[in-house]
């Protein structure tokens, strides 16, 4: 298979991106191009340097050739981690619950979790609300456990004479 090659106005192109960019993903897939484009380093060698396999290499070039200059500057985000709302947005959904929170009452997560499916038009796992309320710095606050056999005369009794 032969290499394809790269104009002037593309190396100058991804040049300028890399002087640009800020993320450290858009970055490494930047100077895959750049080493390739202005070195014609092979695959294996690119792939040492920036820390990819060397298929992935030829994934970036590929996708650079198919889609062009754009598809390189992305997130590129795939698989989990999605986050369906801003940290702002989570903040307003919990903000009506915040006043039951301080009054005392229990906040029932399937409410919390129904109130987020509602804003985000889909139905989400009880993880996320969990994660949710834990990046919102929210937490299980319960009263001391007691025993269900406890004799509440006899620990005050106990207090007098030892206390």
């Amino acid at each position: 298979m032969r290499q394809k090659e790269f104009t002037q106005e593309q190396i100058d192109a991804i040049l300028k991106a890399e002087k640009e960019a800020d993320n450290k993903y858009v970055i490494k897939r930047l100077m895959v191009l750049r080493l390739r484009a202005v070195q014609n380093m092979p695959s294996k060698e690119i792939g040492k340097m920036v820390g990819y396999p060397p298929a992935s290499v030829n994934n970036i070039l590929s996708k650079y050739f198919n889609n062009g200059l754009e598809s390189m500057l992305g997130e590129n985000r795939k698989g989990g981690n999605k986050r369906y709302l801003t940290q702002s947005e989570e903040n307003q959904i919990l903000q009506g619950f915040e006043s039951q929170s301080e009054e005392g009452k229990i906040l029932i997560v399937a409410d919390i979790k129904e109130a987020y499916e509602k804003t985000v038009g889909k139905e989400v796992p009880k993880s996320t609300i969990y994660r949710m309320l834990k990046r919102q710095g929210w937490r299980k606050v319960m009263p001391r456990s007691k025993h269900p056999k406890s004799k509440p005369e006899e620990f005050s009794a106990y207090k007098k004479n030892h206390g």
